[in-house]
């Protein structure tokens, strides 16, 4: 078995109501570094990325949402 590390993309997405942020957490992947992450929403809305650990991130709002959140976590394991 090879000790390199090999790249794991996850793509996800969350149905949100009302919300200013959202909570995600890809701990089962046990990511070795921070991940990249991007994000986009079915609705015009800014979003940007806060809290984020090799584990978990928070997805925040520019207003109120309601809608569906799409992410991609990019990293290495």
């Amino acid at each position: 078995m090879s000790s390199y590390p090999f790249l794991s993309i996850h793509n996800c997405s969350e149905s949100i109501t009302n919300a200013d942020f959202v909570d995600i957490n890809f701990a089962s992947v046990s990511f070795i570094n921070i991940p990249t992450i991007t994000v986009s929403a079915n609705k015009n809305i800014n979003t940007f990325l806060s809290n984020v650990t090799v584990s978990s991130a928070r997805i925040n709002f520019s207003a109120k949402f309601t809608g569906i959140v799409y992410y991609t976590v990019i990293g290495f394991k």
